[in-house]
């Protein structure tokens, strides 16, 4: 929802400012003195649409992009705030100003010098924001071209939960973390032309592809795909996204995973172990209860396996498996502080449903972390 409110909003925002633009250049190219003061007052009007929908999409930018890292990402980043100095101090002021000289039928060298200002100013901004826009859309998969896949083999890993292998298009590379677009194809029976963003669960090396999801609702698009035969066709489209994790610190590594947010987590784990690079990682892993926790076993065997990996997995609902040895309850500081020497150097990556993982990224504050050292991603309706 978050995203499609950033969305409609860079639109608004983006075809208030084009109209603005290229009507005040016909005004100025053809149109007579009563005119251009029309469309002064007009653009004075559209102010009160144009600000409230940049707040909109300066204050959902922040919000999307809190925590999470990548080139798309910090580009749009660097974009904003210039797009919101060049809107304040420029936009705002000139059509004020212009309105009211216009109005007064004051059309001397100030006015057509601010004239070129706010110009200059409005082309800038249509540029920076169409640049946002393209790689909004990037970041969606929406551009990315599709590709058929078919279905190899479903497995069922926890309770209403399918890990699904799909054959890998030809040069198709990733970078763990990221995700693919999966299209139900026209034609299907059910849910035809619907689709989802699914994280990578299989590290980069592995010949095939692998999503986990999740078939607790009754949408279409999760019917469809529970029923389809093996053999079956799919869209895909990526990969997309930019929750990767950093190559470069030297900091340990903290995961916190809610249910299903561990398929990120997974591609990650799953390379650094292919690669002899699992060091100084910390898996906290947070279902209700052991039936509930995909690729328990192994995540378990992983642990064992691996000096410098430890998995911490909880239960909060303890009394739904009496066999249960391990943590239970909610991730809270007292249960970081029991398995991290130092809370506050890590750095932490966190991946589950909107409310675990404003939890969680509340939490870490309150301990003291550095917000820079978080990173986040809301899974929603998986």
């Amino acid at each position: 929802m978050k995203t499609r409110i950033h969305a409609i909003a860079g639109a608004i925002g983006l075809l208030m400012i084009l109209l603005f633009w290229t009507s005040t250049i016909v005004s100025e190219l053809f149109g007579s003195h009563e005119t251009i003061a029309s469309v002064k007052g007009w653009i004075l009007s559209g102010m009160f649409i144009l600000i409230p929908a940049m707040a909109i999409v300066g204050g959902s930018g922040m919000s999307l992009g809190k925590g999470q890292s990548g080139k798309l990402v910090s580009a749009k980043q660097k974009r904003m705030p210039i797009i919101a100095a060049n809107g304040l101090l420029i936009l705002v002021p000139m059509a004020f100003i212009l309105e009211s000289k216009a109005s007064a039928g004051t059309f001397d060298t100030v006015f057509y010098a601010l004239q070129g200002v706010e110009l200059i100013a409005g082309a800038t901004n249509l540029t920076l924001m169409g640049l946002n826009m393209r790689d909004g859309l990037k970041l969606t998969g929406r551009t990315s071209p599709a590709a058929t896949v078919t279905i190899l083999e479903r497995e069922r890993v926890a309770n209403d939960t399918l890990a699904i292998r799909l054959t890998k298009p030809a040069g198709f590379s990733f970078t763990p973390g990221q995700a693919i677009r999966l299209t139900i194809p026209a034609g299907a029976s059910n849910g035809a032309g619907e689709a989802r963003v699914f994280s990578i669960a299989n590290a980069p090396h592995e010949t095939d592809l692998q999503v986990v999801t999740r078939l607790r609702d009754s949408s279409s698009f999760k019917q469809s795909l529970k029923s389809m035969p093996g053999g079956a066709a799919l869209q895909i489209a990526g990969p997309l996204g930019s929750f990767t994790k950093d190559t470069n610190s030297a900091r340990p590594t903290v995961f916190l995973a809610g249910g299903i947010g561990i398929t990120p987590f997974l591609s990650m784990l799953r390379d650094a172990d292919h690669r002899n690079g699992l060091t100084q990682t910390t898996l906290f892993y947070s279902n209700r209860s052991p039936d509930d926790s995909a690729m328990l076993a192994e995540l378990q065997e992983l642990d064992e396996a691996n000096s410098e990996f430890e998995l911490v997995a909880t239960m909060t609902e303890s009394d739904a498996d009496t066999t249960w040895k391990g943590e239970t309850g909610y991730i809270d500081a007292t249960m970081l502080a029991r398995h991290l020497s130092d809370v506050k150097r890590p750095i932490y990556y966190c991946v589950g449903p909107g409310k675990f993982v404003s939890a969680m990224s509340e939490m870490l504050k309150s301990a003291g972390v550095d917000a820079a050292r978080i990173r986040v991603e809301q899974f929603g309706g998986y």
